[in-house]
């Protein structure tokens, strides 16, 4: 058992400022509405940092069964905080598992947040001298500004990275939180007095079926009782996304499949009509996640890896429906908030590994694996 000095003050500067304040009385455990009985979080995460065993916290599934409905800072006599803490070292776990991972550490930093435009700035500007592009005159087309087969090989390139860096840090991830946990069996007594095995513990692809069932109903996030708006919020962002998803899907088969250059005004196509949606949504439920954080200060305001993430999401939102508001009053300021809207677009896939969307790839992986080991809570 390694001690790492380094990672505690890491956790810290991510968040977790009330680490020290926890003396271990296990109330968080206790009114935790998804702590399994067997072994119950947060209190020996809470252990594990303040001691700084790195290695034990990038193997530990059960961070990333908390959903920081924040019971547990509500009820902490010492105001430790422990959602916010796990919060923190699930940020920490992200820059650990990340690849690669001085990348993720420059993010992380307020001061990371030059990098984190200037990359896809830069990368716009230098489009833009190449192609050399010009404001069409007469109707507000954006496919005659910038053609969409340059957004898509750009999105395809971004995207591939994306899912490289996902994909290096959900084995890594997978591969730890495996290493620590036992596999669950069932035994029955057969003839001669032997032990049989009548189920091992279910398998990956049933598991992920119905963790993926959990994350489309958002059912964990239900549970919250001091943060309760998470779960509206939450769910609003995420379906916002999925609603947008299938919105891209249905242009993608008007331009290919049926030659649609771009969607007439006002927005009456179902697929127009689904896109704005999903923006709105992901307005409302950024914007309700803001607004909250301010609400309840015994619960924390969150930390600037939470607060980068939602306001590039808001601001994304919110630059979408500008881009259409501004084509419909046939003002040329569409083809500026669009090189806008694209920039944020960038951030949000290409560093997705390194911010809160990586919560995603990584709960939904631990919730196959509680389900695979028998660590999900008893209700």
């Amino acid at each position: 058992m390694e001690v790492d000095t380094q990672f505690v003050k890491d956790v810290v500067g991510l968040g977790g400022k009330t680490l020290k304040k926890c003396y271990q009385c296990a109330t968080c455990s206790v009114v935790c509405p998804q702590s399994p009985k067997e072994e119950p979080f947060p209190r020996k995460e809470m252990i594990w940092a303040q001691w700084g065993l790195k290695d034990k916290l990038i193997k530990d599934g059960d961070i990333w069964l908390c959903h920081q409905c924040n019971d547990c800072s509500e009820y902490c006599p010492r105001g430790a905080k422990p959602g916010e803490v796990l919060g923190a070292i699930r940020a920490k776990v992200i820059q650990e598992l990340a690849f690669p991972n001085f990348f993720a550490k420059i993010l992380m930093k307020p001061a990371g947040i030059v990098v984190y435009f200037a990359i896809p700035i830069i990368l716009t500007l230098l489009y833009l001298s190449i192609a050399s592009p010009k404001i069409p005159e007469g109707e507000i087309v954006i496919g005659n500004f910038i053609p969409h087969l340059h957004i898509e090989l750009a999105g395809f390139i971004v995207g591939g990275w994306a899912l490289l860096v996902a994909a290096i840090g959900a084995y890594r991830f997978w591969s730890g939180i495996n290493s620590e946990v036992s596999k669950v069996y069932e035994y029955r007594l057969g003839e001669n007095a032997e032990l049989e095995v009548v189920r091992a513990s279910p398998r990956f692809i049933e598991c992920l079926f119905w963790s993926v069932i959990d994350i489309l109903k958002h059912s964990r996030f239900a549970e919250c009782g001091t943060a309760r708006y998470r779960y509206f919020a939450h769910f609003m962002i995420f379906w916002g996304f999925v609603i947008l998803g299938i919105a891209t899907i249905g242009d993608i088969i008007y331009l290919y499949g049926l030659g649609v250059e771009e969607l007439a005004l006002p927005p009456t196509d179902p697929v127009k009509i689904l896109g704005n949606i999903g923006a709105i949504l992901l307005i409302a439920g950024s914007l309700w996640a803001i607004v909250a954080r301010f609400g309840n200060e015994r619960v924390g305001y969150g930390t600037y890896f939470d607060w980068l993430f939602l306001g590039t999401i808001f601001a994304v939102g919110l630059t979408g429906v500008g881009i259409e508001a501004l084509r419909y009053a046939g003002s040329v300021a569409a083809y500026y908030m669009y090189l806008v809207h694209l920039v944020l677009v960038f951030t949000l896939i290409a560093y997705a590994p390194y911010s809160k969307f990586a919560h995603l790839l990584y709960r939904t992986l631990a919730y196959t694996w509680a389900k695979s080991v028998g660590r999900e809570p008893q209700q």
